[in-house]
């Protein structure tokens, strides 16, 4: 039975990845629109003062595990601002790109002061499975003398894991 399930888990795998590289142009053409539409709206600064680089909003791609978790890390820093009374959030929005078959399960990484530990602590909150989602995870520094909290720089990062039944693996996140 083991050889078995061997088998069909690789061919998964191996049928995941052609997936995925079939809906590689899709995607592309998917970011070039995407990009245009972006440069056209102009939006107001975030209310809350956070300090993000330049790409730190932007798309990127990633695939998701079948059977465990796979990571997907930022190729920027993003920094939260200082509070006067609450935590500093970040927002997560990840989707399937369009014409692929897939469903995944995607959990995003928050972190948050540890009084007991004395310590930043990384936290992972479920963002949702299915085609695309949102989630808001707490991103905050030590809190300071007098109220509020101190910034937090990090790397942003998000795992996913393909849903039982479904082929493909490839999403996008910001």
């Amino acid at each position: 039975m083991k050889k078995w399930t061997t088998r069909v888990t690789t061919g998964l795998v191996v049928a995941g990845m052609a997936l995925a590289a079939q809906s590689a142009p899709a995607m592309a053409e998917e970011e070039a629109d995407t990009a245009t539409t972006e440069v056209e709206l102009t939006e107001a600064a975030p209310a809350s003062g956070d300090i993000t680089a330049s790409d730190c909003g932007d798309w990127r791609r990633a695939l998701a595990g079948y059977g465990k978790w796979a990571v997907s890390k930022a190729s920027c820093g993003y920094i939260s601002g200082d509070s006067k009374k609450n935590p500093q959030h970040r927002r997560y929005t990840w989707k399937i790109p369009p014409g692929s078959n897939g469903r995944v399960c995607v959990q995003a990484e928050g972190h948050y002061w540890s009084t007991k530990k004395k310590k930043s602590v990384a936290t992972w909150t479920t963002a949702g499975c299915g085609t695309g989602g949102t989630v808001v995870v707490r991103w905050s520094g030590p809190p300071k003398k007098g109220g509020g909290y101190l910034g937090l720089a990090g790397t942003p990062r998000v795992r996913a894991k393909v849903q039982p039944g479904f082929g493909g693996a490839a999403y996008n996140w910001k």
